[in-house]
């Protein structure tokens, strides 16, 4: 995704400890903001063995309610410092903490749910509430909306299942050898639910964020799961990308998210989140029981590689959580914006990408587009891996940041009425491994193919007079072959492709 390697990864390492460290004392009021209240009073999280908790408001009280464990500890914490204002036990069977005489009015709090499980600590925090007229309301995340509509994506039929079973770009859940990366993790797993939690607690545990990886524009680096379980470092794509493939390799459909990750009080209640749909972080979600979760390994990983370069680091420890394992979409949505998943099929769905130009996208992931004149797809428009133009079109321009972030289209024969790609095109298909360039084409902006780490062969034709500034940088598998009135072309290039060929 655009600038997710070397912008994303510094503000997620940022998120971790701002999400687990819990500074003294209140830094500043969460009230004074418009907090909405949620249509629901009450979801269900579930515990690793797949048992159901649920947790709701009733009058001034937060309530738990499980048939599997008995004793929870209750903590009502401010919005801004994560300081503690209340903890209440509820043991043997007590279902209500009351919070009447310690939340105040119209600010934002979250409260933790705590409580042991086979010798293991577990903390669902993610549950956000404020009292209004002396009742507790859960909040109502500003994506929330967005986000159920965005999760039609995810569907339980059994042809949407075996697709999300299936190899995909960096999910190599095909191969012999993550394939023993997963049998060896899930060893001794009675059961699906057994099976993912183990692979996440390999993923938290046992690898390590990429904190090198924040400033280094010297190295594309891949996010194929193989490569990634060897060297036990990743950041938040890949950490989606290995807990994809390993459930995948087990037979459990799961698949990779992308979005925005919201690391506080004022990302969480700021308006703008709600138009803003340029994601900067990845994580995971995975269907158990004929019902979808989310899980985001990066926020609950337990350990950084730090230091200078990729192969000179070294490993600083710190607690690992599964505060966000397994989380329904009521909780997920508080500080995770759904941008779109990986998944094979796509969102139907249809509209105006031009002045005189129209798309739709089939069940089957099929973008058509019709029409004439530049394109330009509506903001955050990427539920498509292929890319059909109508064969009445006369399509003459791929305007700024069309196909921007598609990540699953592979290949794309662009039509011989175009004429110029713009600023950024196709900055960032990770999966692009193929594109056709017409007889015609005269202008190739900057940034057009930018971190088409997939790109494999590349045929710019002589017709082409302008090649923008870094419009095919970081494509370290690239062979492209250029008319030789282009040369030096990739100068100040971070990553030159793999082969230039002049003719």
């Amino acid at each position: 995704m655009t600038q997710r390697r070397r912008v994303a990864a510094l503000l997620l390492s940022v998120v971790i400890c701002i999400v687990f460290v819990v500074p003294g004392g209140s830094k500043v009021s969460a009230s004074g903001s418009n907090l909405e209240a949620a249509d629901f009073t009450s979801y269900q999280i579930v515990t690793y063995k797949g048992d159901t908790i649920t947790v709701g408001v009733d009058g001034s009280c937060f309530t738990v309610v499980s048939d599997a464990v008995s004793d929870f500890t209750v903590t009502l914490k401010d919005a801004v410092s994560y300081s503690r204002v209340k903890e209440i036990s509820l043991e043997d069977g007590e279902t209500s903490a009351d919070f009447a005489d310690y939340a105040e009015e119209d600010t934002l709090y979250y409260v933790s749910v705590r409580y042991t499980l086979d010798g293991i600590d577990f903390d669902s925090a993610n549950n956000y509430v404020f009292m209004e007229d002396g009742k507790l309301n859960f909040y109502k995340s500003l994506v929330y909306d967005f986000n159920v509509d965005r999760c039609s994506e995810l569907l339980t039929d059994d042809e949407s299942l075996k697709e999300d079973l299936m190899p995909q770009n960096d999910i190599e859940c095909d191969s012999p050898i993550l394939k023993s990366y997963s049998d060896e993790i899930c060893e001794g797993a009675t059961d699906d639910w057994n099976k993912v939690f183990k692979i996440y607690t390999y993923i938290t545990r046992v690898m390590s964020y990429d904190d090198v990886q924040v400033s280094d524009s010297s190295v594309v680096y891949q996010d194929g799961c193989v490569c990634l379980l060897r060297r036990g470092v990743a950041i938040c794509e890949g950490f989606g990308n290995v807990f994809t493939a390993l459930c995948r390799a087990q037979g459990i459909p799961a698949t990779v998210e992308f979005g925005i990750g919201m690391v506080d009080y004022d990302e969480i209640t700021d308006e703008s989140i709600e138009t803003n749909e340029s994601p900067d972080h990845a994580w995971a979600a995975v269907c158990l029981g004929n019902k979808w979760f989310f899980v985001d390994p990066t926020f609950d990983i337990g350990s950084y590689y730090e230091g200078d370069s990729w192969d000179s680091g070294h490993v600083e420890y710190s607690t690992p959580g599964y505060n966000y394992y397994l989380l329904p979409l009521e909780a997920f949505s508080y500080d995770h914006k759904i941008c779109d998943a990986d998944t094979v099929h796509g969102i139907e769905e249809s509209g105006s990408c031009g002045d005189y130009a129209t798309y739709d996208i089939s069940r089957d992931g099929t973008l058509t587009i019709h029409g004439r004149g530049e394109i330009k797809l509506p903001y955050g428009c990427n539920g498509f891996s292929k890319v059909v133009f109508a064969s009445d079109s006369d399509i003459t321009a791929i305007g700024e940041e069309c196909f921007s972030d598609c990540d699953l289209i592979t290949s794309v024969v662009i039509p011989d009425t175009v004429t110029e790609i713009d600023d950024s095109a196709f900055n960032t298909c990770e999966d692009l491994e193929y594109v056709y360039l017409p007889e015609g084409l005269t202008t190739i902006s900057k940034q057009a193919f930018d971190y088409c780490d997939e790109l494999a062969y590349v045929r710019v034709p002589d017709s082409v007079t302008d090649l923008g500034q870094w419009a095919f940088d970081d494509c370290p598998r690239l062979y492209i072959s250029v008319p030789s009135s282009l040369d030096g072309f990739d100068s100040n290039y971070d990553i030159e492709p793999m082969h230039i060929e002049q003719r």
